[in-house]
């Protein structure tokens, strides 16, 4: 039963886990919170190694360490939490009386020679490779850890092991985060993620020189002090539109395609920046008969009658509108049309 008198501290043990990105840092708090929670004389971290059963001590002197190592196997608390299921914290005192423990090894050659009285430990970190845990001591004659002083380090150490393992994930994407700009700058696109408000929270260098060239915009690199994205680009957002092809100076073409980066509304988007080929090089990507289909699309005809101008079937007419899709990059007639009238209207090479 944790007592009124232990909440408080444990409550602030709780928050302040949870505001950690640091694995070590959640293990230096457990380590200051449970000597608070329990006060000892020496709070010891304890890795054990589960293949190999080896364990490792820190904060400790070498006789000591040579010594434990030499009778780990017996220390009944710490292999406590080897197994499968296991309270979060344990008394030593649990699993053998005073009298049992002064006629074992561990005792005489450990614990005896370095005054250590009374052990608890509590559950850190175990995964299928590791335990880790802290031992509390307590020396000369001092009195046993309670009840009250285990079940409260047990109710906080599943939380340790949570926040661990969230300070573990935020770190890996962390180091995923700062091979963004290597891994980016050397993709042939332009790489650009921004919130869905418009600003921007990284663009590559190409992405920067591109969003310059199209849109008058110097850009910069970096972390979300980055200015907002042109105004062309913010207008694909609301609603999302995953694709469209912007003309630039020469009738050079540029695809931005789009894609949301989480299921929120507000997350942040991934926008791809790609050029095509210019308007001129864009006659030679469709057949005449592509451009011919597209043509009477842009003039308002149906399928069929597109196939009585032609002399086509309906369905070969349709065939050759996905083929324009394809190459256009778009989805739909209206779509395909527009892009038409983009490219007519910024080059001055007939369609």
């Amino acid at each position: 039963m944790v007592s009124g008198k232990a909440l408080r501290p444990l409550s602030d043990f709780l928050h302040d886990l949870y505001r950690l990105q640091d694995p070590a840092e959640v293990l230096q708090t457990a380590d200051r919170y449970a000597s608070r929670l329990a006060p000892c004389d020496l709070a010891v971290p304890a890795l054990t190694d589960r293949p190999s059963g080896s364990v490792v001590l820190e904060g400790v002197s070498r006789d000591y360490l040579e010594s434990y190592r030499r009778h780990a196997g017996e220390d009944l608390s710490r292999l406590a939490h080897l197994q499968q299921r296991h309270r979060g914290a344990v008394r030593l005192s649990e699993f053998v009386s005073r009298r049992e423990l002064e006629r074992t090894a561990i005792w005489n050659e450990v614990m005896r020679p370095h005054r250590i009285r009374h052990v608890m430990t509590m559950c850190l970190l175990e995964n299928a490779r590791i335990v880790a845990v802290l031992k509390l001591i307590r020396s000369g004659s001092g009195r046993d850890f309670s009840i009250a002083e285990r079940d409260v380090l047990a109710l906080a150490a599943p939380h340790v092991r949570q926040a661990y393992a969230n300070a573990e994930a935020i770190a890996g994407l962390t180091r995923e985060a700062r091979r963004l700009p290597e891994v980016a700058d050397r993709l042939p696109v332009g790489v650009l993620i921004a919130k869905a408000s418009g600003q921007v929270v990284y663009q590559s260098r190409l992405a920067e020189a591109w969003c310059e060239r199209f849109f008058g915009r110097p850009g910069r690199r970096g972390p979300a002090v980055a200015p907002g994205l042109p105004e062309p680009l913010r207008r694909l957002f609301h609603p999302v539109r995953p694709h469209a092809t912007f003309v630039g100076p020469g009738g050079v073409l540029l695809t931005a395609r789009v894609a949301r980066l989480g299921e929120s509304a507000r997350g942040e988007l991934l926008v791809v920046l790609e050029p095509g080929s210019s308007a001129s090089a864009l006659n030679d990507r469709l057949s005449a008969r592509e451009r011919e289909v597209l043509r009477w699309v842009a003039e308002g005809k149906t399928n069929p009658e597109i196939g009585v101008i032609l002399g086509i079937s309906p369905r070969t007419v349709q065939t050759h509108l996905e083929h324009v899709y394809g190459k256009l990059g778009v989805v739909s007639r209206a779509q395909a049309v527009a892009e038409l009238a983009k490219i007519q209207s910024r080059s001055e090479v007939p369609f």
